[in-house]
């Protein structure tokens, strides 16, 4: 009984946290507040900021939070050899790729910040890290992974959603259209998050995933 109290308080949490973000990115887009990472200057950085903060950044801060009064790790440490010389290798492409592109500016320095701390930090500490961890130690791990993947590419939906106006029946359809994908890339961030003892691993691919696209700007 207490294990389905516990899966059931991580849905509604998923559920609450995917509420306020939706219509918290509703609300930015609708007053001109919502920042493009690519955008960015010396003039709205401070907005850019605040917004990432409150639309991801302030979740991870609360479950932060909730482990330190549970005391329980950050899924941070721990990470094996392997993991730490594959984590390394890739952090180093990471900042290849930044120098590569070009742009020192603020514009350019964003991104490369957005994509590393804003997206794929807080994203895999809270999909992987948090509600999967959590998860998987009352049910099947397969289970853990559908479950944090289809609430994660769900997500996807939200922003495309928001500027494009959808109906209700579009909404649906674009949130079906993203579980897929949430669930397979879900399964390898915690393939890699499992095999490295760490999320620092998923964390730089997931990255790299998102970042590497600058190149062709």
């Amino acid at each position: 009984m207490k294990g389905k109290k516990k899966v059931l308080y991580l849905i509604i949490f998923i559920f609450i946290y995917m509420i306020y973000s939706f219509f918290l990115l509703k609300y930015f887009y609708k007053n001109g507040w919502l920042v493009n990472a690519y955008n960015v200057t010396s003039s709205n950085v401070t907005l850019a900021l605040l917004s990432d903060f409150l639309v991801s950044l302030l979740v991870v801060m609360i479950i932060i939070l909730i482990l330190v009064i549970e005391k329980k790790t950050f899924y941070l440490s721990g990470t094996n050899k392997n993991g730490k010389r594959c984590s390394l290798l890739l952090f180093m492409v990471y900042i290849g790729i930044f120098i590569i592109q070009g742009d020192y500016s603020i514009s350019g320095i964003y991104p490369c910040f957005f994509y590393l701390v804003v997206v794929a930090f807080s994203e895999e500490f809270i999909f992987r890290g948090y509600i999967f961890t959590e998860l998987e130690k009352e049910i099947p791990t397969y289970l853990a992974v559908i479950i944090s993947g289809v609430m994660w590419g769900a997500m996807h939906a939200f922003l495309p959603a928001i500027i494009k106006d959808y109906s209700i029946i579009q909404f649906l359809n674009a949130i079906l259209s993203e579980i897929g994908g949430g669930i397979i890339a879900g399964a390898m961030f915690t393939w890699l998050y499992k095999k490295s003892n760490s999320l620092i691993l998923p964390i730089i691919v997931h990255a790299l995933l998102d970042y590497y696209p600058v190149l062709f700007k």
